[in-house]
């Protein structure tokens, strides 16, 4: 091998390994956070029995749900989709009024339904427009 040779192979290396490490960092960069769901579940995180008879499963993944708080009588829980990099909100009253909608995790998530109007957001996203806070990532929405 050539000197040339070998300085062509050293530096198209080097290139490689700062575009490997430039598309990593850029993966975490903008990586969404939802920290409600990164803790351990407890006993009042269980969704309602009525949702578990009536929910199918395909579209959220019930054990990951975490109690998030209450609005105008309605229990809200955030939870991770089924689907990679979804979230999902389910807002519970009772069993004939409940809702829930799920979308992808860099948020806004809209759900609108008989037990309220809510949206979720990432960790530290800004505060939606006019919204009441229930927790970090869930606000009620005027309808």
């Amino acid at each position: 091998m050539t000197d040339r040779s070998l300085r062509v192979a050293r530096t198209a290396a080097g290139l490689l390994l700062t575009l490997s490490a430039i598309a990593l960092s850029g993966c975490t960069a903008f990586a969404t956070n939802y920290a409600v769901l990164d803790r351990d579940a407890e006993a009042a995180d269980s969704v309602p029995d009525g949702v578990v008879e009536q929910d199918s499963g395909d579209v959220a993944d019930l054990s990951s749900a975490r109690l998030v708080g209450e609005h105008s009588g309605s229990s809200i829980w955030l939870l991770r989709g089924v689907e990679p990099s979804t979230v999902c909100v389910l807002a519970y009253r009772d069993e004939d009024e409940w809702g829930m909608g799920c979308g992808g995790e860099r948020g806004p998530v809209e759900m609108s339904g008989p037990a309220g109007h809510f949206t979720t957001v990432p960790d530290d996203y800004p505060t939606p427009d006019g919204a009441t806070r229930i927790s970090d990532n869930v606000y009620a929405l005027s309808p």
